[in-house]
């Protein structure tokens, strides 16, 4: 119950007990019928708005939770009564975060957001959707509500909808130039057959050493079992993976190269270059030059099959600021270890300073597969 309903009613129950006293005084009949009922309404809608504590559930989420920028999505509000009672006035009000409209040709003077009034019967539900149209990329969180109001509307109970899930709007080149773009690419480019490698995240057992094999893929424990070296074996797969390095700076140092426009172009093309990779079986993974959160480092997704790596992915791609906090340089050198012969990266820089060329070209001795895509000139800015 709001408090301007129970300053309301408590208003009420003052004139109803004048209006006793003075009946009494006066012996007026009328005076104590009028200030009986008005007890008895107050009364009434207070037992009424105590009903409605229990009851009655509503929650709201996105249809789709995920888009890209320039599409439109929408939200769907179930509200479900449980009781026998009918709801008779249902208002639901859904304000939108900065980023979001509710129409593409909204008025600065309109509340931003929707409005809905309707009633529900005895255990009944209504549903609804609403659309919505993203203005700019990012995570967006609702804080709908709804009231629901005496037949006579003079009372009222607000309560909160749930909504379990934001909506993520990322990032979306498009036109000609990102089919280019994707051609070019290493899941872009027709195979011939596909290969075999080896899945780091479901192991299969040990082998002996062989002469070659990788220091870090050594099982100790299973070695000092056994009295020799033994190598960790992992289940084959045919899907690669791809790493995207994005440098949301323009040039190095960092601090001279912000540019908040090249650095949304540089997040668009890896949204649109990402989602092709994924829906080409390959494991997908991302760094970059910025922090999601102050001393947890620089962003990184490391590649992965796991369920719900995609999501977390285009997550981080849509809540991804877009200043830069350090060089791509030291970042890929730190974490380009991890790659292998069967790894492709793809470094998406407007302007690669002379250290992180430096590091592609030492990545590359080592056999990777390293792609260049320039954001603001695709077609010439894309080097194998």
């Amino acid at each position: 119950m709001t408090t301007v309903t129970k300053d309301r009613q408590r208003a009420a129950l003052m004139v109803a007990a004048a209006a006793a006293l003075l009946g009494a005084a006066w012996d007026s009949a009328a005076l104590l019928v009028w200030a009986a009922a008005v007890a008895v309404l107050v009364g009434g809608l207070r037992w009424w708005t105590g009903s409605l504590r229990a009851g009655v559930h509503a929650e709201a989420a996105f249809e789709p939770a995920r888009v890209f920028l320039g599409e439109p999505t929408q939200v769907r509000v179930t509200i479900v009564n449980h009781r026998a009672m009918p709801l008779p006035i249902v208002r639901v009000s859904i304000p939108l975060p900065e980023g979001l409209l509710a129409a593409l040709d909204a008025s600065p003077t309109d509340f931003r957001g929707h409005r809905r009034r309707l009633s529900i019967g005895g255990r009944s539900e209504a549903s609804f959707v609403l659309p919505v149209f993203p203005g700019s990329r990012g995570e967006f969180w609702l804080e709908p509500v709804f009231d629901l109001s005496d037949p006579f509307d003079l009372t009222s109970v607000r309560r909160a909808i749930e909504v379990p899930t934001p909506l993520l709007v990322m990032p979306r080149a498009r036109g000609e130039a990102a089919r280019t773009v994707a051609r070019a690419v290493p899941f872009g480019r027709p195979r011939a057959g596909a290969r075999l490698f080896e899945d780091r995240e479901h192991f299969a057992g040990v082998r002996d050493y062989e002469p070659g094999d990788p220091m870090r893929q050594v099982h100790w424990r299973a070695s000092a079992h056994s009295g020799s070296l033994q190598t960790k074996r992992f289940e084959p797969t045919r899907s690669a993976e791809v790493l995207f390095a994005i440098d949301l700076s323009v040039g190095e140092p960092f601090w001279r190269g912000v540019d908040e426009e090249a650095a949304e172009e540089a997040i668009a093309w890896t949204a649109t270059l990402a989602l092709r990779a994924v829906e080409a079986g390959w494991r997908t993974g991302m760094i970059a030059n910025t922090h999601l959160r102050r001393g947890r480092g620089p962003l990184r997704v490391r590649p992965s099959s796991a369920v719900g790596h995609e999501a977390a992915l285009f997550a981080a791609l849509a809540r991804m600021p877009s200043q830069p906090t350090t060089d791509l340089s030291p970042v890929l050198r730190e974490l380009g270890r991890d790659l292998t012969k069967r790894s492709s990266l793809v470094v998406v820089a407007s302007a690669p300073g002379s250290a992180l060329r430096h590091e592609m070209e030492i990545l590359r001795r080592r056999g990777v597969d390293v792609t260049h895509v320039e954001p603001r000139r695709p077609e010439e800015g894309v080097a194998s």
